[in-house]
């Protein structure tokens, strides 16, 4: 089954929220594998205080930061996978420093021991650890080395599917979010001349004011993003 870019993107976004835990992939995290992680204690990363805490998750689903990756590849395929984050990047056969990026979603982000999944516009997803759990972060200032295709992605969509319908401020936090991915794209390869957004699902005055923005070039002048303005975004 060929599992594309923009799909892994999007999974990604759709799991923000959920809690870290080194060694785990998505799976519910149950008492039994509380006692492996705790008793292998790889890396060190159970410590007291940490296993204290992650008792509160036991019961839902928990994830590391290439276990998401995997979570999606077990979703869509069935088949049980498991590897590092460093393993996925030496396996990868196209790679380039960070400096070096592609505006495409779906693009794995790495330094040594951890990965995220770049969704664009100049943002992240990634599972990046105890106090965070999987979140939203900026590509710059994070310490990223290189970018690559992930082995097991089929790389196709320059950016994420566009949602059902227009967009208002009433939209869902991912339809918003997606209009603001698109416009931070729009930024980066220059056609507005405005600061980059922040990406969090909120329609704020940023966000309409890039939105409006961007409708002159598009003659769009309603006070939403339609079936055509989306059009011209991802064109």
């Amino acid at each position: 089954m060929n599992m594309k870019n923009s799909e892994l993107a999007v999974f990604c976004i759709s799991k923000l929220g959920t809690p870290y835990i080194m060694g785990t992939n998505g799976k519910e995290f149950t008492q039994s594998k509380y006692n492996d992680l705790c008793k292998r204690n790889p890396a060190g990363w159970f410590t007291d205080k940490r296993k204290s805490g992650i008792k509160k998750w036991i019961g839902i689903p928990t994830t590391d930061c290439h276990g998401l990756i995997e979570w999606f590849v077990r979703t869509r395929t069935g088949a049980s996978y498991d590897t590092t984050a460093d393993g996925a990047f030496t396996a990868a056969k196209v790679k380039g420093d960070i400096k070096t990026i592609p505006e495409m979603p779906g693009v794995c982000v790495r330094y040594k021991g951890h990965v995220g999944v770049y969704i664009g516009g100049g943002y992240v997803v990634e599972a990046r650890g105890y106090d965070y759990g999987v979140c939203i972060t900026k590509l710059a200032g994070r310490g990223w080395t290189h970018w690559y295709q992930h082995p097991k992605i089929e790389y196709t969509d320059k950016t994420i599917p566009a949602p059902y319908g227009t967009i208002t401020k009433r939209s869902s936090k991912t339809d918003i979010m997606w209009l603001q991915i698109n416009l931070n794209r729009a930024i980066i390869e220059g056609k507005l001349q405005i600061p980059l957004l922040v990406v969090d699902g909120v329609w704020g005055t940023k966000t309409l004011t890039a939105l409006r923005a961007f409708k002159k070039l598009a003659a769009d002048k309603s006070q939403s993003c339609g079936e055509e303005t989306q059009k011209e975004l991802t064109a």
